[in-house]
């Protein structure tokens, strides 16, 4: 679980995680010394592993400290989601059923929206989800950026030490992509999402429209030089 000042998020929110029974990694992605404490307390109180993390690298930077700890930590399987408590845990159990029925397999999250998500939000992950498409030869036609996923870890870890990943907000999408292109089988599965009120966001509709939009022109750019890459996205699983 990536996080960056949502300790009062995290601190509600982890106590529906852990009740599932998994050992939980919290990234602390250099959050403001008030957010840290309230972090390192709600870590404390539910007997959960804390990263703390000096700087802020952006939630795929810290996501990849998390994988990287779970890797020496012999894990198979790691199970990402948000700290501000968006994502339903109850969902949890049935990814787990899903990933140990398809082990190699991606398990991804298909929102299942509420009256509370915002417009633009929304309007911005359709454009996405479009590159996303184009950048996979029609193979995939997910939300792009859900951050509930389960990932086989060793997977994962060996595209990690291939490809440099955008370490903020584009790497959900960046890392979607290039599992696809190496041919591994993604399976969607829906999880409910909210947008309660008064909830604080780290997305900055600028800057990380901006870095996603880089994001895709990457991606683009790669598939266009290297097209059997769309061939390894598209062939039958």
């Amino acid at each position: 679980m990536p996080c960056y000042n949502h300790g009062r998020e995290l601190a509600a929110y982890l106590p529906h995680v852990v009740r599932h029974g998994l050992p939980v990694i919290v990234a602390d992605d250099g959050s403001s010394t008030e957010d840290a404490a309230t972090t390192a307390a709600a870590c404390t109180a539910n007997g959960v592993t804390l990263l703390r993390l000096d700087a802020n690298h952006g939630k795929w930077g810290a996501i990849q400290h998390a994988v990287a700890y779970a890797a020496e930590q012999g894990y198979t399987h790691i199970l990402q989601c948000d700290a501000d408590g968006q994502h339903d845990a109850q969902a949890i159990p049935e990814f787990l059923q899903l990933s140990q029925q398809n082990p190699t397999a991606l398990i991804c999250g298909t929102p299942q929206y509420g009256a509370d998500v915002p417009t633009a939000r929304l309007k911005g992950r359709c454009i996405s989800n479009f590159f996303v498409c184009l950048e996979t030869a029609g193979a995939c036609k997910l939300d792009s950026m859900c951050g509930f996923r389960v990932y086989p870890l060793g997977i994962l870890v060996g595209v990690l030490q291939h490809q440099h990943i955008m370490p903020g907000m584009p790497g959900d999408i960046e890392i979607l992509v290039r599992l696809y292109w190496c041919g591994i089988r993604v399976i969607p599965h829906p999880v409910n999402v909210c947008y309660p009120e008064g909830a604080r966001s780290n997305f900055r509709m600028l800057r990380d429209n901006v870095l996603i939009s880089w994001a895709h022109t990457k991606l683009c750019t790669a598939a266009l030089l290297h097209p059997w890459r769309l061939w390894r996205a598209h062939k039958p699983r």
